[in-house]
């Protein structure tokens, strides 16, 4: 999976000399939280997100009046308190690679540019998308989560007593369990067995422990 497969496309943009609150209302009618800044060709300038706009905009201690209140946020242009250096992304770009500089950087979004040019942008909200999907969120079927040894060959030798089984995978998932060393965990949704079907098939296996099990017992004709 690919940014360009997740990225949202109808970007809603602003001009650098519009005011914050014109940004927050923007922002406001659209319900976004992230606001690219783009010149007269479209070339991006900057980002404005909720949070800048909460820096940019007074608190209600400040004790402003509503007129002192309008003329500051209406005077303010977007240049003056957006991200100048926004992170960005390649449209080709891996998903994983998203969420670990979203993560490391501790931010929301990402710009997703095709060359020089603004092509999108990824959200968390997006990041989230894309894990229910790789996890099987939408499918029915049995979800079945199991430790093994971390070597080459473990985790083929659950696929295939599943596949024995007339077990269909609809989604695999892993990751390195915490709590030990070389023993890797991984999740998997499975069509077309019974719960005690599938504990049968697996439990045949060495070195293979079920974690949890649960879910819909589908069964196709």
């Amino acid at each position: 999976m690919l940014v360009k497969d997740l990225m949202a496309t109808d970007l809603v943009c602003v001009a650098p000399n519009r005011s914050v609150a014109d940004a927050s209302e923007i922002m406001a009618e659209h319900r976004i939280r992230h606001l690219p800044v783009v010149d007269e060709e479209g070339r991006l300038l900057g980002l404005i997100t909720r949070g800048t706009l909460s820096k940019a905009l007074p608190g209600a201690g400040t004790g402003l009046t509503r007129f002192e209140f309008s003329y500051l946020t209406s005077s303010t242009s977007v240049s003056e308190v957006m991200i100048k250096e926004p992170a960005i992304i390649d449209k080709d770009g891996a998903v994983e690679e998203a969420a670990r500089i979203m993560n490391e950087q501790r931010i929301s979004s990402l710009l997703v540019m095709d060359g020089q040019e603004l092509a999108g942008i990824i959200t968390d909200t997006n990041l989230f998308e894309a894990l229910m999907e790789l996890m099987g969120g939408r499918r029915s079927g049995v979800r079945l989560t199991v430790h093994i040894p971390d070597r080459a060959g473990a985790l083929a030798s659950v696929t295939g007593a599943i596949a024995k089984a007339g077990g269909y995978l609809s989604a695999v998932g892993g990751w390195y369990v915490k709590q030990a060393e070389n023993l890797y965990g991984s999740l998997l949704k499975i069509e077309n067995l019974t719960q005690e079907r599938l504990v049968e098939a697996i439990s045949e296996l060495p070195d293979v422990t079920i974690v949890d099990l649960r879910g819909e017992e589908l069964i196709h004709s």
